[in-house]
């Protein structure tokens, strides 16, 4: 994947100052809704920093996204997060070794088109707050800037975004290239400092004593692994 190449780190961003007239409450958005899943490449950030009426002091980094795809956040009966439908077919092995397969109906996916994704996650009053800071089509998030400490975020990198509720304020984001670099995984919301060859390693450890389980020769093939 190309890249533009920018040096500037996140902490070098000049300040920009925006001030909102009342007490400053994200619970006001965070708390409708499950949220969205997001995946796409940062074209541009902004830092920014809400001064309410109270004279608190509130920073965000604002990053402007080209959206790849985006879905619904889901989850379960229990509350834990499900990972969406992200197409409607699925490829099944037939053959020994995966040497052939087959296609099978998944679902309906659940993916959300331009104007839904934007309709659940545009605050007018926060939009009026960054609009001479956005330019073309591109999805605004609000990253606080607690959540970006010892974080590296390279314009045209692309990443996996999830919202707190209908909102655009970002609780997680992953980068999609196999390297974790933020504060939860995507289902469990855990703390992230492994690597996935860490993570690899320990699986394969874990499991070396155990004798492999039999072979169906119907076994369910992952869209992820015909993607190349």
């Amino acid at each position: 994947m190309s890249r533009i190449y920018d040096d500037q780190k996140l902490q070098n961003l000049p300040l920009i100052n925006r001030s909102w007239s009342s007490s400053w409450n994200t619970k006001t958005w965070t708390e409708k809704g499950d949220g969205v899943l997001v995946e796409g490449t940062v074209q541009n950030r902004h830092k920014v920093c809400i001064t309410d009426s109270a004279g608190t002091k509130n920073r965000y980094y604002i990053l402007l996204i080209k959206v790849s795809r985006a879905h619904k956040r889901q989850f379960d009966s229990s509350g834990q997060e499900m990972e969406p439908n992200f197409s409607q077919t699925t490829k099944v092995s037939t053959g020994f070794l995966n040497s052939s397969y087959k296609v099978e109906a998944k679902g309906k996916s659940d993916v959300l088109s331009e104007a839904a994704l934007s309709s659940l996650v545009a605050v007018p009053e926060l939009a009026s707050l960054t609009k001479d800071l956005v330019s073309g089509d591109l999805l605004t998030l609000w990253l606080p800037e607690a959540s970006a400490e010892n974080m590296e975020i390279e314009l045209g990198t692309a990443f996996r975004f999830k919202t707190q509720g209908n909102s655009p304020f970002i609780c997680s984001m992953t980068r999609q290239e196999g390297q974790w670099t933020a504060t939860a995984n995507y289902a469990g919301g855990e703390q992230v400092g492994a690597s996935w060859t860490d993570k690899i390693m320990a699986v394969k450890a874990s499991s070396s004593s155990a004798p492999p389980a039999p072979s169906t020769g119907d076994d369910i093939i992952e869209d992820d692994e015909w993607d190349d």
